[in-house]
């Protein structure tokens, strides 16, 4: 038998490689033995990023108290930020920021008995009343400070400044909430127990839960009383806990950036195959397959506007997928995914928050379903596969229609595409997608279809390739002597510039040299008369610093 300590251990490294249920199974072992304040907080996070609230809140609570009792600030300051972060996840506002509070109180060398009076701060409603604007930018955390956190080491100065900047991003997150809530809100009422809770006033967690065996939503129990509106949603919670538990199991770590004219997506997955993966490209709706280590083999991306399906180009590396998708309408997007997408893909992108129950809520019951027995799902919570891949379905159902809403059309979904083997170049592979149609076709250099025009190739006949040219697609092999992307983007200028030098008299054409070389680019003087009796400095832009170099 292992021990307390390896467990812990184990569960730790499960919970930062995401495995939530493996590592709050390993630490609540590791907890039998005793009550450890940091792996209480390790299984709080676990708690917290599936969704179930309540044990992480006693899980934070409880190392609270712990480090309380044994005067360890560092961990006091730790739970108290948990503290927080779980308040702020179930929408308490005013307790995120009161607990957030605290933590940099202990952090600023605060008495941790101290009596700030900060739980006293309502108005006559019982209203929290500070605001994001009560916070001064000597209290918020400098961009050195932020800087030297990010470039911390364990321990010491580098921690309090991590921590310090958790606190403050925390306090800062939930007083924007704040501000934006009216008055009488749940978010604005003090409802934390106590700065340190004793262990009667520590918040207990649902009995029930994440235990869904024993839940009816088949329909077929005994009693057909009429359900509450809070017991019916309340079930579907539930649901969404045993669904949200097993879909974040094979979340794929990924990043996007866009132009007006291109979006282009990396998915941090390794061991892909080059030869059998294949794509199939829709208007709104990218899915590429086979992917190793994914629930579903697939990476499923429903998209926030329209592209070109037939220029969608897929490159594979050893460690990502580069993904490079072109716009049917120049534009920037304000978000990667349509609408509710996160709920059913498997893309986890850092600066996108995860799906919520309310999220699950309004998209389940806007599809018509007005309770869990409804769905059908046979084994819920035992046959995990089956009632998994059943509600997933009829999820991904209701995004694709609102997706197919908003772009105006009725077609089906074509099918997902037979792996087709793929040709690999030297720089890039070549994988196969399928149009809006379903037909068959090469994404990255696939030979013209009947009566076509190669999409890939120039006019000349030579490869073309994506770009956010003005001008559209770019023959590479062709720009040896000048870069004609720089070409495009500075044309106007420099024409104009030229043209003035070039049908300019002497007189002019010596003020322009004189002024452009004393200023080392900065100026610019057409007027003889003036220039000549005149030294020009250096003037750089706003922001920028002019230097002599040796």
């Amino acid at each position: 038998m292992p021990s307390a300590s390896a467990l812990a251990a184990e569960g730790v490294k499960a919970v930062t490689a995401g495995n939530y249920q493996q590592g709050i199974a390993k630490l609540t072992e590791a907890l039998k033995d005793h009550p450890a304040p940091l792996w209480l907080i390790e299984r709080s996070k676990a708690y917290l990023r599936t969704e179930d609230f309540d044990h992480a809140l006693h899980d934070a609570e409880s190392a609270l108290r712990v480090a309380f009792d044994r005067a360890n600030r560092d961990q006091m300051i730790e739970a108290q930020i948990r503290r927080a972060i779980t308040f702020f996840r179930m929408k308490r506002y005013a307790d995120a920021d009161i607990c957030a509070f605290w933590a940099l109180r202990l952090l600023d060398g605060a008495k941790a008995s101290e009596d700030d009076g900060q739980t006293g701060k309502v108005d006559a409603n019982g209203d929290y009343t500070p605001r994001s604007s009560d916070l001064t930018t000597e209290s918020k955390p400098s961009k050195n400070s932020q800087l030297s956190a990010a470039m911390s080491q364990s321990g010491g100065r580098s921690k309090e400044s991590s921590l310090r900047n958790q606190a403050h991003s925390w306090r800062l997150q939930a007083l924007s909430q704040i501000d934006k809530l009216p008055a009488g809100d749940a978010g604005l009422k003090v409802t934390v127990s106590a700065k340190y809770p004793t262990q009667s006033q520590i918040s207990a967690p649902n009995p029930t839960g994440n235990d869904t065996s024993a839940m009816d939503i088949d329909g077929d129990s005994d009693e057909e009383a009429p359900a509450s509106e809070t017991s019916v949603r309340d079930a579907w919670e539930k649901v969404w806990k045993q669904y949200h538990v097993v879909h974040a199991k094979h979340d794929i770590r990924s990043s996007f950036y866009q132009t007006d004219t291109t979006v282009n997506v990396d998915f941090f997955v390794k061991n892909v195959s080059k030869d059998s993966l294949t794509i199939d490209s829709q208007p709104q709706r990218v899915k590429l397959g086979p992917i190793p280590n994914t629930y579903a083999g697939t990476i499923d991306l429903f998209l926030y506007g329209k592209i070109k399906p037939t220029e969608t180009k897929c490159t594979v590396k050893s460690m990502k997928i580069e993904l490079s998708l072109q716009k049917e309408t120049p534009g920037k997007w304000p978000v990667l995914r349509a609408e509710n997408a996160e709920i059913v893909d498997n893309i986890a992108l850092g600066a996108t928050p995860a799906a919520s129950f309310n999220q699950f809520y309004h998209l389940i019951t806007s599809l018509g379903y007005k309770h869990p027995s409804e769905l059908q799902l046979s084994n819920f919570g035992r046959d995990q596969k089956g009632w998994y891949e059943g509600l997933l379905e009829k999820l991904q159902a209701g995004v694709q229609g609102v997706v197919q809403g908003s772009a105006g059309s009725t077609n089906d979904s074509p099918g997902f595409t037979k792996p087709v083997p793929v040709q690999e170049k030297a720089a890039e592979t070549t994988t196969t997608a399928t149009g809006s149609h379903g037909e068959a076709m090469q994404v990255d250099n696939p030979a013209p279809l009947a009566g076509q025009t190669d999409p890939n190739k120039s006019s000349s006949g030579t490869p073309a390739y994506p770009t956010s040219s003005k001008k559209g697609p770019k023959n590479w092999d062709a720009i040896a002597d000048d870069d004609e992307e720089e070409k495009d983007e500075e044309a106007d200028v420099n024409s104009f510039f030229q043209n003035l030098y070039k049908n300019a008299n002497d007189d002019t054409r010596r003020a322009m040299m004189k002024s452009y070389i004393e200023s080392n680019g900065t100026s610019l003087s057409t007027n003889w008369d003036e220039a000549k009796a005149k030294t020009y400095d250096t003037l750089p832009p706003d922001g920028a610093e002019a230097k002599k170099w040796d």
